[in-house]
């Protein structure tokens, strides 16, 4: 089954990612699914600081 999505994001940041998905010839929704189920797995270390959020691979 798949759900509707949206959400408002940075137009910089929405431009540079779908040109970036463009360039390895991904559907947006195909990366975004991943980065979901990898974040939902804990996957990621989550840092926090004055500039913002950063995600690392947890080794």
């Amino acid at each position: 089954m798949r759900k509707q999505f949206a959400t408002s994001i940075d137009t910089e940041i929405s431009d540079s990612f779908k040109k970036t998905c463009d360039s390895y010839d991904l559907k947006m929704n195909v990366v975004l699914e991943a980065f979901m189920k990898q974040f939902s797995e804990q996957q990621f270390k989550v840092e926090f600081s004055k500039s913002g959020i950063k995600l690392r691979i947890e080794d």
